[in-house]
């Protein structure tokens, strides 16, 4: 199964947020409504899915630049819940690139921008023998 099958973004996973993701600057920006499937506590999105927002996020800005990455780290602020309905903007960009790693900044606002979680990650670019290594060759950004 390729990436249409991706839980966060693919096209073809029944299941999955079926996120999208378009270019902003030099980062990238997603809307998302949470459905009530998503849900934790009642009425609030499982915080598991607020964490897969910036995760996917954040991969999307090195993949965009063409660079095959895995999240290395991921560390998340919760600021605010976000309720069943609510139509939220995911946004990610870099704040430091290199070779091996690209650090990135994400964020989860309401409609109104209000902050509702915020993530640091840090990308580590996998080289074409990691990538075979791990069954991920022939991968096309």
């Amino acid at each position: 199964m390729g990436f249409d099958y991706c839980f966060a973004c693919g096209k073809d996973n029944p299941h999955g947020l079926h996120m999208h993701f378009e270019r902003d600057g030099d980062g990238v920006v997603c809307h998302f409504r949470t459905e009530a499937h998503h849900i934790g506590w009642p009425n609030v999105q499982h915080g598991g899915i607020t964490c897969t927002l910036l995760d996917e996020a954040s991969a999307y800005v090195p993949f965009l630049m063409g660079l095959v990455t895995v999240t290395a780290e991921l560390n998340i602020s919760f600021k605010k819940p976000i309720h069943v309905g609510e139509q939220l903007r995911v946004w990610a960009k870099p704040t430091k690139v290199s070779s091996r790693l690209l650090l990135v900044e994400a964020g989860v606002e309401g409609e109104d921008g209000e902050v509702k979680a915020t993530s640091t990650a840090k990308m580590m670019v996998l080289s074409a023998d990691k990538q075979k290594q791990l069954g991920m060759e022939g991968l096309e950004t």
